[in-house]
């Protein structure tokens, strides 16, 4: 007996490809693929440790002599020090709970604004694990996990014109705590109200 519905053309099953990802589930298999990257960093270094050591203990024995060793080792750490240029890197902030952090400098930011223009807006820094859960703080992907910034440089979150900040209730642990009254980039003299000639901050 024929089954129901025989000879009628069936739609192929649908596959993870057929589906689009939600951006929460994107930015979970960003951050899984950043913490193995970093895991293996780690390992290697724990590698390279037992290397170094093992080499030490060979020249200390004299199995091995210093100057070659020295020599070859100038060597090989110029060429590694080029390649590492070129890798990318994952930042991330390990500060602890950004709401319950004490002693905060006390600053009058909103009199210095037409001032400083919110200078510091323009800084990197890395966000935190509490900053990623969140997910209300922007990072940049292609520099995770780097505060994301616009073409002018500053923050995505700084409105421009007002220079306000658009997530001051979650501003990062880095925002609440910079102190910018001695940072060169930021005044020339912080008390006197001069701020430093345009162009201070740089990456």
């Amino acid at each position: 007996m024929a089954g129901a519905g025989a000879g009628a053309t069936q739609a192929p099953p649908r596959t993870l490809l057929d589906e689009t990802p939600t951006t929460a589930e994107l930015v979970e298999a960003l951050r899984f693929s950043h913490i193995l990257e970093m895991q293996t960093k780690l390992r290697v270094t724990d590698l390279a440790a037992s290397l170094y050591a093992l080499i030490e203990s060979l020249t200390v024995q004299g199995v091995l002599p210093l100057d070659l060793y020295e020599k070859r080792r100038q060597a090989t750490l110029a060429r590694e020090e080029e390649r590492a240029q070129k890798e990318a890197l994952v930042h991330i902030n390990n500060v602890g709970d950004k709401y319950q952090l004490a002693d905060l400098p006390e600053i009058d930011c909103a009199e210095r604004l037409p001032l400083c223009k919110a200078r510091c807006c323009t800084l990197t820094f890395p966000l935190s694990p509490q900053d990623l859960d969140e997910g209300v703080v922007r990072f940049d992907y292609a520099r995770p996990y780097q505060i994301r910034r616009r073409a002018d440089r500053y923050c995505v979150h700084n409105q421009p014109g007002t220079c306000n900040c658009t997530v001051y209730q979650q501003r990062p642990a880095v925002c609440r705590s910079y102190d910018c009254r001695e940072d060169p980039r930021i005044w020339v003299d912080f008390e006197k109200r001069v701020p430093a000639p345009d162009g201070g901050v740089e990456d």
